[in-house]
């Protein structure tokens, strides 16, 4: 039974002296009469470990949630109502996927997530009682590893992309046929409006298995959010009061207590920046400020998630056709282990395409996931540390080069008098066919032919307008060379 004193008990030490091991120097935290937490380090890594420090005092259950819904391990708290979610996610491999991320980036970053997580497992460690929650639980935590914000930031943005769309565009294709889908779905009209100035049919066979992606679509609904979203604006000097560049974005996610971003500041001899993290994950990708530049982002709605139905050999071989020849899937055998019953083995499938994530490769057939965030390890994460240190937009810029996911429209201003916009991550090269209904996986015909380069990304800066507006919607007019998506949100 939790009762008040418990819940008093399990409040953090938030002012006076805490003597911290790992700690390099003193460390100042005050909050203000919000009770957001401002961070005075004399080093880089002592400012990311005090980060991680004080996002675990306020925030450790919420971590911790994110975490084991992203590694498919929900179950194990509240049973086998969260089946269906863990299997889904343990067939997204977001883990794997986090692993290789960390492994990919360069030593700067690595230090940065190691002292964020250093900082939580401080807390973890000095605490003397665990937030409440865990006492509910009857559990404890397990030490913060490094790539644990990865899977977190992961888990969060995954359904963000519109491969959800292609299932829902599938199931009624089966219901009335293509060529009413096709008049149900018409894509994005001309005349609608852009972020910028101006400047099908299907044929084949629908896999089974729509149903069971369904319901793990739908048991992990909460960490989409319902009517997501976002708005921004960004308005020049010559249209504002003070002559200089203004700022403004309002982003739409899940209305889920606490929210999914924790507000904060870190200072130190490299930077000072105040703005908006994710709990779990260094540094602020979404939405932040220093002494020269501000940022924030919207939904760019653009596709880098593809399906793919795979043709098996009905038996156990893991053998899938591929261009007329017969490859083998990786295999893995994993287990989910589910609160008051039994364990539950689950096989994952992963072809060239990606994870199974639905349908019974043993029976013949199955729906792989491609998707860009866990494609193949990156270094997207070093973009983390640079945001922080830019002087001017152009290093913001820069900065974002090697960026994944989500897409985003990065809106920025800067004290040089700059304002501007940048679509920024990976955009698969493919057939715009792609953007509709599965693709057969086993005709070679509907690959991904790289990503969209760096540098051909829509992109304005100093527009002549003088103010940049985004809401979701469609970022280029019908003369841009590359397909971005079929699923923005009409202006």
């Amino acid at each position: 039974m939790i009762g008040l004193e418990e819940i008093k008990a399990a409040v953090p030490q938030l002012d006076g002296k805490i003597d911290l091991p790992g700690l390099a120097d003193p460390v100042e935290v005050y909050r203000d009469r919000y009770g957001i937490p401002h961070i005075r380090a004399g080093s880089e890594g002592d400012a990311f470990f005090a980060q991680g420090f004080v996002t675990a005092q306020d925030r450790l259950w919420h971590m911790e949630y994110d975490r084991l819904r992203g590694v498919g391990r929900w179950a194990e708290v509240v049973g086998p109502s969260a089946l269906d979610q863990d299997k889904m996610m343990r067939k997204f491999r977001l883990e794997a996927s986090a692993r290789a991320d960390y492994q990919a980036v360069g030593e700067r970053t690595k230090r940065m997530m190691d002292r964020y997580a250093e900082g939580v497992n401080a807390f973890i460690e000095t605490c003397p009682v665990l937030p409440v929650e865990y006492q509910l639980a009857g559990m404890s935590p397990e030490p913060w590893q490094p790539w644990d914000g990865l899977v977190i930031y992961k888990v969060r943005h995954i359904f963000m992309g519109v491969f959800e769309s292609k299932v829902w565009r599938t199931k009624v294709a089966q219901e009335v046929g293509p060529e009413k889908t096709a008049q149900l779905f018409p894509g994005y009209e001309a005349g609608q409006l852009q972020i910028l100035p101006p400047g099908t049919s299907y044929e084949g066979p629908i896999a089974d298995g729509l149903e069971e992606l369904s319901r793990g679509m739908t048991a992990l609904a909460v960490l989409n959010g319902s009517d997501g979203g976002s708005n921004s604006w960004a308005l020049s000097g010559s249209r504002t009061a003070t002559g200089m560049p203004l700022l403004a974005g309002d982003s739409h996610r899940a209305l889920d207590t606490p929210t999914v971003y924790y507000q904060n500041h870190i200072s130190c001899p490299e930077f000072d920046v105040v703005g908006l993290s994710f709990p779990g994950m260094p540094a602020f990708p979404h939405f932040g400020h220093n002494p020269w530049v501000a940022w924030c982002v919207t939904h760019l709605g653009a596709d880098y998630q593809d399906l793919y139905i795979e043709q098996f050999k009905k038996d156990d071989s893991g053998y899938y056709k591929y261009k007329d020849q017969w490859r083998r899937a990786e295999v893995h055998q994993e287990t989910i282990k589910v609160k008051d019953s039994d364990d539950v083995p689950i096989k994952v499938w992963v072809t060239l395409h990606g994870p199974v994530i639905s349908g019974n490769p043993e029976q013949g057939s199955g729906i792989a996931f491609r998707y860009t965030a866990t494609d193949e390890g990156s270094a997207w994460p070093d973009g983390l540390w640079e945001m922080l240190l830019a002087k001017n937009s152009e290093e913001l810029i820069y900065a974002s080069r090697e960026w994944v996911d989500p897409c985003n429209n990065l809106v920025f201003v800067d004290t040089e008098g700059n304002f501007g916009h940048l679509c920024r991550g990976q955009v698969p090269i493919r057939s715009k066919d792609n953007g509709w209904l599965p693709a057969p996986g086993w005709t070679g015909e509907h690959e991904w032919q790289g990503y969209i380069p760096f540098e051909d990304m829509p992109k304005a800066v100093n527009p002549e307008e003088g103010y940049i507006v985004t809401c979701n919607n469609r970022p280029v007019g019908n003369d841009y060379p590359y397909y971005i998506s079929t699923d923005f949100t009409p202006g």
